[in-house]
């Protein structure tokens, strides 16, 4: 059965990181299926372009807020809009590997800012004019990092699992309250966060998911489950790493990681 997704969710989708990555695509997807789009991002420049071009492709509505989520001023510029949001799409995120106490702080501070916080004020901020309405979705961007040990990517596989964990509870809070919650867990996609992060993901048995595959079956899933993990390699890793214990998990992790990590950087 096909979903009418801006009868069911309103007029306005707000997708953070919504110039490149699985973000870009969950933009465009969105769009698609007819719901005006509110692109954020850091880049005024590729907002404005992106913008003109779901405009253009799909007939809708377009705003963009030039927003770096990891400051509060940021944040509140994008809570800030005026435009009634009754889907939210936080995707913006960030990723530090290395070995943990060799990391910079500044850095890994700012991976908790944009992974957690902002995710966690605006789900606050919004959720509560979705619940009052009876009428809204939220699909979150988790990770495989948030389903099991990560070493070397410590912070972010702890920022992952807070995004997963809010996600489930929301889920069970809010499905009586007319509000879907997605949470979607993807493991290696090929994205510039990924491309750009010095690993040479080669020498692991993982494979790079194409982004736009990866929102597809994130939209897929709204309101149709809790957890969407994309690709069946993925799923098969996530699974057999629930039913490892947790140290084995570690220790199998850590030895992957290790084979993909410029070697400088433990």
């Amino acid at each position: 059965m096909t979903v009418n997704f801006k009868q069911k969710y309103g007029d306005w989708a707000l997708v953070t990181g919504a110039t490149s990555g699985i973000g870009l695509h969950i933009a465009d997807q969105l769009a698609k299926k007819g719901l005006n789009i509110l692109l954020v991002s850091r880049k005024e420049d590729e907002l404005k372009s992106h913008a003109e071009k779901l405009s253009k492709k799909h007939g809708v509505e377009t705003a963009i807020i030039a927003a770096d989520l990891a400051t509060d001023e940021g944040v509140a510029k994008v809570k800030a809009t005026k435009l009634k949001i009754s889907l939210l799409v936080p995707a913006a995120g960030l990723e530090v590997n290395g070995a943990f106490e060799k990391t910079p702080y500044e850095a890994e501070l700012k991976v908790i800012q944009l992974n957690v916080t902002s995710t966690f004020v605006l789900v606050h901020h919004f959720s509560r004019d979705m619940v009052d309405q009876k009428r809204g979705g939220i699909l979150l961007i988790a990770s495989l990092s948030g389903q099991m040990p990560n070493p070397y990517f410590a912070n972010y596989a702890g920022t992952k699992a807070y995004v997963l964990n809010l996600g489930a509870s929301l889920y069970g809070e809010f499905r009586s309250k007319g509000v879907d919650v997605t949470v979607l867990s993807p493991g290696l996609t090929a994205t510039p966060m990924v491309s750009d992060n010095g690993m040479d993901w080669n020498k692991t048995p993982m494979i790079a998911m194409d982004p736009a595959k990866v929102a597809s079956l994130a939209i897929e899933g709204l309101g149709k489950r809790l957890l969407t993990v994309p690709g069946t390699r993925n799923w098969l890793m996530a699974t057999m790493m629930k039913l490892s214990p947790v140290k084995l998990a570690a220790i199998i992790s850590e030895k992957m990681v290790r084979n993909a990590i410029d070697k400088n950087k433990i």
